[in-house]
């Protein structure tokens, strides 16, 4: 059907609270209710949908509202005048109702209703919702505002009652845009104000926001501004919306929109929201409504086209709690659970009681507020004083289980019930009582929160309370129960209630929680599990490991760099392995190749296949993936394919250092508290807190997030002063082993060392450790020992013979070790020293015995000639001497010819000065192809363990590796390494040019080459350029000899910020050019205009503005005049005149330059000094670092340089040369020693690694006791325990008060337990007196027996006597009551008007006690009509006519009532006579249930079943009768029902045709028996016993059973016989089994605490009374 759509602008922002009796806001009003012309919905309120935003698209689109569609007068003789005041527009003023209005039955007034609607008989037509109302657009929707309670907008929707479950979920997830909730608090309790205990209400609003807060859990409330609802928005306003939780306070109100006042405040007669609506909550509150509340965040207003009818959101507020407990949660796919539920009971009348009831009833836990008043407080005395009995049943296999009974004693219900009385009063007492008792059913299901001192009342218990509630729902699902604790992110309840002293939990359950931990980085969580027993390494699988990185958000700077790795390697779908290994390759450096690169298993994996379960054989893919493999697994194609294809984990193993994987997947991700879990219970703490620290400083140079990056780089941080931490504390137990940990090649990290970590990630602060600069002074020296001078070293340098003489070298004396070392100062204090290992004196400290090859101590002492010789100009110390020394000479030679010999002809100084050029050059080229030469040998290391496919060191494998040192030996790597030095020597390349002073030796050597050419070209011009040339060469090679002073201490430094200065001052001038070069071109335009463009005047452009700057101002040329100079182009054109400057640039050019000078010479110039001294600062500050990091350059340098020189360098190079060719031909390198990196054998390295494991556990525990104890934590630990005194002396004091008032006793009239903490000696003295009165009790007792038996003085003291009366007296009026109350109950018909009907989400119309009755009017009545899906498919036990969806008409003769039934074969009659049949439709003779139809039963009319009470007499061991109150206890047959976990007597429903003995029979062998009579020769004598006993049954009861099945249509009738063992023999040789349609049978005794399924209690009376039994 074509609209007509009408362009409507935005609501007027007049259209507010002020302006309500305006016109267009009477058209706001009067939709409240919509005129009948608006025939079709879609036309209501058309707006052009562009206009729309998508939120208010969807509501329109989606959601409806209800409204009356005819007008039925309401009679008069109701309460008008307690009805609120109709605005009505045109009326009189607002809040005056018009005496001639009249009110509809849905309560709103005749105006509202339209004048084209149909009206009916005042008072004579029934009014129904579902004939007389329908669905429209809604026209309250938006966001709200409440003036006066700041400028928050709360989102708020009115819906229709019948709006689909399923468009509430997605407007509140995907149009509302909330997260998914990971735990529900639906609140109930007082609608109307109560006052609590400020106490109490404090910790109630505190504990309640904790909870929501720490769980990410949804509040559903009433959503008015009274009652419990107003508390629930205090404590938000209170403790939500000032905490600083990320995590936002998600309150729901639920209301009904016709008990919302001001709702016409909400309205848009455009149907497009209110954005914002303006609410103002008035002064006075009107009758029968309500504000809503300022403090909930969304409100679902539910509309059934009524006005101020309460309750219409109840059974939509139950739907929706449930639509929203099928969600699951967001903890991982596999760690998902339902969102539960739990109701939290505050206060509360009678709706409360059928609230919890309700609750309890559909196993949804519940948390009642004690203290709080009236419903909660009767719940929690009901609680309290009841007993949980566990009775031992037998299941359907014959074993035996425990089941909770609740046991109530009859002065306890007795009292349950004048508590209910006096708070509720009489009306519907009994109904009150019993859901009191049924509530408490199920005791799992019920937690009290109980706020006393020394008890559960602090801050923390309520939330804890709430979800211990929950847990013990759960308590026998320890799966789920994890699933819990890890989605509300509370580790306190996992510890304390999951993992406990008495429970053991298999490891493999928890791998599943352990993923989902990691994956919500709840750093606790994991630490618990692995607390109880998660290993690791059974764990952690390539598939888990590959889960954890494909799980990445998308937003996160981990995913974008690996999404483009992945993309580059060609992966399309996942993240492999192989990705993160490259990624982790780019952050530390190519020196560094992560064993993913390396082991075929791992680089080769099948990703899709582990992760989808899908192979490249089923995808149909090449073989390319296919012969990957079987290259990498050695195996045939077919032998790999059958493997993937069967294998459910691909066979992946396990990794051998999970912790390490796990270790890094965190630190990619930043998750730094998980990272140092990780790196704690990892190996190789320094290393790894070294390889952190550089990924994460890369990490912060490659985001653009300044926030990131700042985070980034304070973790770093962390992690290297944690690297920083372990090395001194290892370095102060042992020297020689911390320096070992330097040096050590570490398998597990691409075969570097932590030196190599450190230098890489530019970690100048572990470089400057003592341990550090002790093993850089010790490669420094070689073996020359540490004791040798400065000036003993120069002097052997110029006089060899002193070697021998003066020069120490190592081992020559026992005195070379640690005391030298401390005469030095390299060593920290002693004292300090001894206090560390007195600390940890619990760690095993082993002597290690080093390996000759670096161990200078156990070298021998008596060194030869020879030895020493070559030991002293080996050592770097003399190289580097040898060098400096021969530098010098070079710029001494250099410098004189220059000076004096540099002319036509070469001279023979000029050819040794172009040899000893060639030397340098060939030395920067051997410096190219061995860049990083140590690193050479971690490469080729990778390639030895490579060709043996694994990634674990061998240490046997040394012999294949080369510890280059380039002053000795070549370097050449195995032919097989061939492709892979190709390819590293763009990575040498780039090592190379990031050394700066490399790039000046590449400059000099390039200039100088450019002068020798000049130089040899033979022309006179030539050679005055290569003049220049060179000697711009020498400058430069004096800037070289700077390099030297890196080994300075406070020389080195000062190169740095040299260094720093050029780069600000590089900046400097790109903003100093622009006002130079603006200033230039404007004053040399203004002294020359229109001059000729060339180079020169580029120049001298440049040249007026630069000089300027330094002083020099041309004020000569400015004012040049003539005939000092010349206009005339001619003159000054060919230079014999200057040109003279205009005129006006005498007076402008000046002025302009003292803006320019001023600018440039005191703003930029003092800025640039600014800038330098802000460098000076930073880099004097860490003066040591740098001189450090410097010095490990140089050192390292000169430990890699060959021994002699420059130009005798070229010897050593011509002998690295044919070591190269040698070791190509032979295709092996020899092994030499290497001070900066050692493979230990895997014992000592074993060793090597637990010893620093133990140093860095003892130095973390250290550290978390320092963190304990210092200052911070006390005074929070002091004002902890202050407030808790404060608290109990706040109680004491509310405890005395109430004693000592005499005013009215409070409603709980029995004592509560309150538990006073007293001092330990008194309590010792009260527990010795308490135990004396137990003895003396006991005895008198004694006493008292035994004189009565010898009938010696049977007289009991008169005091004893009447207060034994009084109490006897007092027993038999409770169990009168208790007694009563079971008639009463069934009498009522309590049990077939529950709220709730069973096996579904439907509540039936409420029927007060009084109304029960057909003969009684009851016009409001409004029954629910429902049958089962089960009943409507027709099955054999079920009339297969639905005479409830027919006409009145229709339905007469169908079926025929009050006779047998020959069709169907049901005998139709009822026990009770004749019954009555109104429309065709019986009516139960019991009355009123509140649901219509058949419901669960499957006839119209009465359902016969039959119910088997089987007794005996209760015996103990001895087989004598147990007596109670002098009467015998009797026992009877039980089964626990699995519907509604109950007690019941075995009966059920009689099949078509069948007689109810038979049904009996059947019923009893079926539910109680079970299968159990399996013996076939005692099968006949079983079967005889049992036919005598059943022939011998009597009659106990025959009439209408009260059942929650039962509605006003169909209802069930039972006849009950008991059939009675006196004697014990019938039924004492088979025992008890559950059958299939029950859970659990035993023996009850028979007792008026029970609480039995439908009527059955009082069936069991009867028997008690008929066999005098006790009851």
């Amino acid at each position: 059907m074509d609209k007509k759509v009408t362009k409507v602008s935005p609501a007027d922002p007049m259209d507010t609270i002020e302006n309500m009796e305006s016109p267009s806001h009477g058209k706001s009003l009067i939709s409240l209710h919509y005129n009948e012309e608006a025939v079709d919905a879609e036309n209501v309120g058309a707006a052009p949908v562009e206009t729309m935003t998508y939120q208010q698209r969807w509501i329109r689109d989606n959601i409806k509202m209800r409204v009356c569609t005819k007008f039925v007068e309401k009679p008069t003789n109701v309460n008008s005048d307690l009805l609120p005041p109709v605005r009505v527009p045109g009326k009189g003023l607002p809040g005056i109702q018009s005496e001639a209005e009249p009110i509809c039955r849905c309560g709103y007034p005749r105006s509202t209703h339209g004048q084209s609607l149909s009206s009916g008989t005042s008072g004579m037509e029934d009014w129904k919702v579902d004939t007389h109302t329908k669905a429209t657009r809604t026209n309250a929707f938006g966001t709200v505002e409440f003036l006066g309670f700041g400028e928050n907008e709360r989102n708020y929707v009115r819906v229709d009652v019948d709006t689909k479950m399923k468009d509430m979920m997605e407007l509140m997830m995907d149009v509302w845009g909330l997260e998914k909730p990971n735990l529900l608090i639906s609140v109930t309790g007082g609608a109307k104000n109560f006052t609590m205990k400020q106490k109490l209400k404090e910790e109630f609003r505190r504990g309640l926001m904790k909870v929501a807060r720490s769980t990410g859990a949804w509040i559903i409330t009433g959503g008015t501004n009274a009652g419990v609802m107003k508390h629930v928005g205090e404590a938000v306003r209170d403790y939500g919306l000032v905490s600083a939780s990320t995590n936002p306070i998600i309150v729901i109100g639920v209301a009904t929109w016709g008990c919302i006042q001001n709702k016409e405040d909400l309205t848009d007669s455009e149907c497009r929201g209110k954005w914002p609506a303006s609410y103002r909550l008035g002064k006075k509150q009107r009758p029968k409504e309500s504000f809503l509340d300022p403090n909930h965040t969304h409100f679902v207003l539910v509309d059934n086209g009524t006005q101020h009818q309460f309750g219409v959101e109840i059974p939509f507020r139950a739907w929706m709690e449930n639509s929203i407990a099928n969600m699951k949660t967001n903890t991982g796919k596999n760690a998902s659970v339902y969102v539960p539920v739990v109701l939290l009971v505050l206060e509360g009348g009678p709706g409360t009681l059928e609230t919890a009831h309700q609750a309890v009833a559909n196993n949804t836990p519940i948390v009642i507020v004690q203290g709080s008043g009236r419903a909660a407080d009767i719940l929690a005395y009901a609680y309290q004083n009841s007993i949980g009995e566990e009775i031992g049943a037998t299941d359907q296999e014959g074993k035996t289980k425990k089941i909770t009974q609740t046991i109530f004693d009859a002065s306890v219900e007795a009292e349950i019930r004048n508590q209910v009385e006096e708070n509720f009063g009489k009306k519907n007492l009994v109904r009150h009582c019993e859901m009191v008792k049924e509530t408490l059913k199920n005791r799992d299901l019920v937690t009290v929160f109980e706020f006393s001192i020394g008890g559960r009342g602090s801050s923390k218990d309520i939330d804890r309370a709430i979800l211990q509630a929950l847990l013990r729902a759960n308590k026998d699902q320890i799966f789920d129960q994890l699933k819990l604790a890890l989605a509300w992110n509370r580790i306190d309840i996992a510890k304390s209630e999951i993992f406990t002293d008495d429970r053991f939990i298999q490891p493999s359950m928890l791998f599943e929680i352990m993923q989902s931990a990691l994956i919500l980085n709840r750093v606790t969580f994991v630490e618990l599990l692995m607390d109880n027993g998660v290993n690791l390494k059974d764990f952690l699988t390539k598939k888990r490991l590959l889960k954890l990185y494909n799980h990445i958000n998308k937003n996160t700077q981990l995913y974008q760099l690996l999404d483009k790795i992945r993309r580059k390697n060609g992966n399309e779908k996942y993240i492999s392995l192989v990705d993160v290994g490259c990624l982790i390759q780019d952050l530390i450096g190519d020196f560094y190749t992560p064993w993913y690169l390396l082991d075929p298993k791992v680089r080769d994996l099948d990703v899709e296949y582990l992760l989808d379960g899908v192979s490249a054989k089923c995808m149909g893919m090449p073989g390319i993936k296919k012969g990957i493999l079987s290259m990498a697994t050695g195996q045939k194609q077919e032998t790999v394919e059958n493997e993937l294809l069967t294998s459910d984990e691909y066979q992946v193993p396990d990794f051998d250092n999970p912790f390490q994987e796990l270790f890094l997947w965190a630190v990619l991700l930043n998750r730094q508290e998980m990272a140092k879990i990780l790196w704690k219970g990892g190996k190789d703490a320094t290393a790894a807190a070294l390889v952190a620290s550089g990924m994460l400083n890369s990490l912060s140079r490659q985001t653009d997030d300044t926030e990131l990056a700042k985070k980034l780089k304070e973790n770093s941080q962390e992690f290297s002063n944690l690297a920083i931490a372990v090395l001194n504390e290892c370095y102060d137990v042992e020297e020689k082993k911390a320096q070992n940990l330097l040096i050590r090649e570490l398998e597990h990290w691409g075969a570097a060392t932590c030196v190599l970590l450190a230098v890489e990630s530019n970690n100048k602060k572990f470089i400057s450790q003592t341990a550090c600069q002790t093993l850089l002074n010790n490669v420094w020296m070689g073996h020359l020992s540490l004791d040798n001078q400065l000036l003993q070293l120069l002097l052997c340098v110029f006089i060899p013979p002193l070697i021998f003489p003066v020069i120490k070298f190592k081992g020559d004396s026992d005195q070379d070790g640690i005391e030298n070392l401390q005469e030095k100062g390299v060593l920290r204090d002693k004292k300090r020293k001894l206090e560390k290992q007195k600390t940890l004196s619990s760690i095993p400290v082993k002597e290690e015995k080093e390996d000759p090859q670096v161990d200078y101590e156990s070298k021998p002492s008596n060194l030869s000639f020879w030895k020493k010789l070559y030991y002293f100009y080996t050592a770097p110390v003399i190289i580097f001497a040898h060098n400096v020394l021969s530098y010098v000479i070079f710029l001494g030679l250099y410098s004189y010819i220059l000076l004096v010999k540099f002319n036509k002809d070469v001279s023979n100084e000029e050819i040794i000065l172009i040899i000893w050029v060639f030397s340098i050059f060939a030395e920067e080229v051997r410096q190219l192809l061995s860049q990083y030469s140590i690193y050479e040998r971690i490469t080729i290391y990778r390639t030895s363990t490579n060709q043996n496919a694994s990634h674990i060191i061998n240490p046997s494998a040394s012999n294949n590796t080369q510890s280059f040192r380039g002053k000795n030996h070549s370097f050449h790597p195995p032919q097989k390494m061939q492709s892979s030095s190709t390819k590293n020597f763009n990575t040498k390349l780039h090592s190379y040019i990031t050394d700066p002073w490399n790039i000046v030796d590449v400059a000099t050597i390039f200039i100088f080459v450019m002068g020798i050419v000049l130089r040899f070209l033979r022309f006179d011009s030539t050679l005055e350029a290569a003049r220049c040339v060179m000697a711009l060469n020498l400058v430069i090679f004096f800037f070289r000899i700077l390099h030297i002073f890196s080994v300075h201490k406070q020389l080195g430094p000062k190169l740095v910020m040299i260094g720093r200065m050029l780069k600000d001052l590089l900046y400097f001038i790109i903003i100093l050019m622009v006002f130079v070069v603006s200033y230039s071109i404007a004053a040399y335009s203004v002294m020359y205009p229109n001059s000729e463009l060339s180079i020169v005047l580029v120049y001298n452009v440049m040249r007026l503005g630069y000089w300027n700057l330094y002083g020099e101002l041309f004020l000569e040329d400015i004012e040049r005049e003539e005939p000092d100079c010349s206009f005339d182009d001619s003159v000054y054109s060919n230079g014999s005149l200057p040109r003279c400057p205009s005129a006006v640039s005498r007076y402008a050019v000046p002025i302009l330059m003292g803006f320019y000078v001023l600018f440039c010479n005191i703003l930029l110039l003092n800025l640039l000094i600014a800038m330098f001294s802000n460098t000076y600062q930073i880099v004097q500050e860490n003066t040591d670092q740098y001189w450090c990091f410097q010095r490990y350059r140089l050192i390292y340098e000169y430990y890699t340089r060959p021994t002699l020189a420059p130009p005798l360098i070229l010897i050593s190079h011509m002998a690295l040369f044919i070591r190269w060719i040698f070791g190509k031909c032979s295709f092996c390198l020899s092994s030499q020693p290497s001070d900066l990196i050692k493979r230990f054998s895997s014992d000592k390295a074993r060793e090597l690694v637990q010893w620093e494991n133990m140093i860095a556990d003892a130095f973390m525990n250290r550290l978390e006791l320092e963190e304990k104890k210092n200052i911070e934590n006390r005074v929070i630990n002091t004002q902890e325990s202050i407030h808790e005194l404060f608290f109990k002396l706040d109680e004491l004091q509310d405890l005395q008060a109430t004693s000592g008032s005499s005013g009215q006793a409070p409603i709980s009239k029995a004592p509560v337990n309150q538990v006073v903490r007293m001092p330990p000696q008194m309590d010792k003295r009260l527990l010795a007196l308490e135990e004396q009165m137990q003895q003396s009790t006991v005895a008198l007792n004694w006493i008292m027996k035994i004189l009565q038996e010898q009938e010696k003085n049977t007289r009991v003291a008169p005091m004893l006597e009447d207060k034994r009366e009084n109490e006897k007296q007092k027993k038999e009026k409770d169990k009168a009551l208790v007694k009563n109350t079971v008639e009463e109950r069934k009498r009522l018909n309590y049990k077939a008007r529950l709220p709730c009907y069973p096996q579904s989400l439907i509540n039936r119309f409420p029927v007060p006690d009084h109304k029960v009755s057909w003969e009684i009017p009851f016009p409001e009545y409004d029954p629910v009509i429902y049958e089962a899906p089960e009943v409507k498919e027709h099955p054999y036990w079920a009339d297969t006519i639905d005479l409830i969806f027919m006409k009145p008409e229709e339905r007469i003769g169908k079926i025929k009532f009050n006779e047998y039934d020959d069709l169907n074969k049901v005998n139709r009659k009822s026990y009770v006579g004749t019954y009555q049949v109104q429309d065709g439709l019986p009516l139960n003779p019991t009355g009123r249930t509140g649901l219509i139809g058949r419901g669960l039963l499957g006839r119209y009319g009465p359902n016969h079943c039959g119910d088997p009470i089987v007794t005996r007499w209760k015996r103990d061991d001895i087989g004598k009768v147990v007596m109670k109150e002098g009467k015998k206890v009797l026992e009877f047959v039980a089964i626990f029902r699995k519907d509604n976990k109950l007690w019941s007597i075995p009966g059920g429903m009689c099949e078509p045709g069948q007689k109810v003995s038979q049904c009996l029979k059947a019923e009893f062998t079926e539910e109680a028996l079970g299968s159990l009579v399996e013996d076939s020769n005692m099968e006949e004598k079983i079967k005889s016993d049992l036919k005598i006993m059943m022939e011998e049954g009597e009659e106990i009861y025959k009439g209408i059973c009260d059942d929650p099945r039962n509605t006003d249509n169909s209802w069930l009738e039972t006849v009950v016989f008991n059939y009675h063992d006196d004697t014990g023999k019938v039924l004492h040789p088979f025992l008890l089994r559950a059958g299939e349609t029950v859970e659990a049978a035993s023996w009850l005794e028979v007792s008026s605490s029970l609480m039995l399924h439908s009527s059955h209690l009082y069936y069991v009376q009867l028997v008690a009374e008929k066999l005098n039994a006790f009851f």
